[in-house]
């Protein structure tokens, strides 16, 4: 099903080396409003930048594909040498293929981590790639926003209904 998520993950502070290296995930997109940040928090925190070093120290490759404007993208992004898409039409994957190819890793070692199933999820299910739902960081979104997190609830149920029999 192309709206169900691989994982479900409280947060990205869960991807350890350990959850890495058993899903063989060598490279990681990363969406950024709500899945790294606030989309009121314009830059990295300590945190997430220290989250994204060691990633990189322990060669995952990391990239950022945002839906949002330059200005919000190359803001979070300044100074962390890490390559940053904005407006990148997720759930459309012409720019999942150009990180792909970035990565010259196959889709199956590509993890895209974000927060939205319509966007997120959509997207790196159909570019072939592992997708990992977390938990929305800020939860005072838009009237557009409150009705796609209820759209998106019977999937993830679902989805935690998987998991549990396993």
């Amino acid at each position: 099903m192309l709206l169900m998520p691989r994982f479900l993950l409280p947060d990205v502070f869960h991807l350890t080396d350990d959850f890495l290296q058993s899903h063989q995930i060598r490279g990681i997109i990363f969406d950024i409003d709500n899945t790294l940040v606030g989309f009121r928090t314009p830059e990295p925190t300590p945190e997430v930048r220290a989250l994204l070093e060691r990633l990189r120290s322990g060669g995952i490759q990391i990239a950022f594909v945002s839906n949002n404007n330059k200005i919000r993208v190359s803001r979070f992004a300044k100074g962390l040498d890490i390559p940053a898409y904005h407006r990148a039409c997720k759930p459309l994957g012409v720019v999942l293929k150009r990180v792909q190819r970035r990565f010259d890793l196959p889709a199956g070692q590509i993890a895209l981590v974000g927060d939205q199933i319509y966007t997120d999820v959509l997207g790196g299910n159909r570019a072939g790639m592992i997708t990992i739902l977390v938990d929305p960081i800020d939860c005072k979104e838009t009237a557009l926003f409150k009705f796609k997190r209820r759209m998106e609830m019977p999937v993830i149920q679902r989805k935690k209904r998987e998991d549990a029999q396993k």
